[in-house]
């Protein structure tokens, strides 16, 4: 072992008493040292210590999200979740010794027809275990007024910084005026998927990672990594297959997992502009742009339906200039 390697197992042994680890590989990188290890019972295990104050923060949020995640919630899918057995403060940051999980991690366009099923299947699952599960567990629970209200904010924000094109800037208002698309039930969600989220053995899923941002809201936010141009090919099996295990998914779904992948790159360019990032801001423009220019007339990724709409009493009035 190397010395950090002996470092690590020697703390993971202090974190969680009685575990030996008699073999570890180095997995380190920028925000944190890491290992894979054995025991000597020859069970595998990832144990983690931040480097920076902003890994510190996600393993924190981890640790608390996956204390919510109870045996009732974990006897309810089929394919592995993260579970931490033991942690311990060193030199002011969280060391985290958890079990391996088993899979690998690739990229969209390996994706299988076979595999965009399970995956669909998995998501499906986890959004039709009751909610009730993660009540009274300290974590986030949004209505879909919530929701709507977290689309109006990005938009409205977006908006003041004048780098939105007005034609998407009306398709966004348009998307957060339509009160068919908010006619959703809450369900429990990862709150963060993407591709990489998942660990796969075949055509299977084995593991869904992640987890930080565990709460119960809009089912479309995990689904709308599928959405993305680098997964088109994948999006009718998904979309096919999910409905297909949860028959209970309200019709505009993934329309509305359409509308949560833009504001993603709202998201981005807000943050970049927060931040005084001027890289982060000049990337987010171009993806805006692109944006526009790829959705421009594209009835398939219409984000709403031709339907005399109402507009919702959360949305701000419109500027009568226009």
């Amino acid at each position: 072992m190397s010395h950090l390697s002996l470092m690590l197992a020697a703390q993971a042994s202090a974190a969680v008493p009685g575990l030996t680890l008699v073999s570890t590989t180095d997995m380190s990188d920028g925000d944190k040292d890491a290992a894979f290890a054995t025991d000597t019972d020859s069970r595998a295990w990832l144990v983690e210590l931040p480097r920076t104050d902003s890994e510190e923060l996600n393993a924190r949020e981890r640790i608390e999200a996956l204390r919510a995640i109870g045996e009732g919630l974990r006897s309810r899918v089929g394919f592995a979740l993260p579970r931490i057995h033991g942690e311990i403060n060193v030199r002011g940051k969280t060391l985290t010794v958890a079990e391996w999980l088993p899979g690998f991690r690739i990229p969209t366009a390996q994706v299988t027809p076979a595999l965009a099923g399970s995956i669909a299947e998995a998501m499906a699952t986890i959004h039709s275990i009751p909610s009730s599960a993660l009540y009274d567990q300290g974590r986030p629970i949004h209505s879909a007024n919530d929701a709507q209200r977290t689309a109006v904010g990005i938009v409205d924000r977006a908006a003041q910084t004048t780098l939105l094109p007005q034609s998407l800037l009306r398709r966004w208002e348009a998307a957060y005026e339509d009160p068919e698309l908010w006619q959703f039930e809450p369900t429990i969600i990862h709150g963060g998927l993407r591709v990489d989220s998942f660990l796969v053995e075949g055509d299977r899923v084995t593991a869904m990672t992640g987890w930080r941002a565990l709460q119960v809201g809009d089912p479309a936010r995990d689904v709308a990594w599928v959405t993305a141009p680098t997964a088109k090919a994948l999006q009718a099996g998904v979309e096919n297959a999910y409905r297909g295990h949860r028959a209970s998914a309200d019709r505009r779904i993934f329309q509305r997992a359409r509308f949560w992948a833009e504001l993603d790159i709202a998201r981005w360019l807000l943050h970049g502009m927060d931040h005084g990032d001027e890289e982060v801001t000049r990337k987010a423009t171009a993806q805006i742009n692109e944006l526009h220019d790829r959705v421009g007339g594209d009835m398939d990724s219409a984000l709403t339906e031709p339907l005399t709409q109402t507009p919702h009493p959360l949305a701000p009035p419109k500027d009568s200039t226009e």
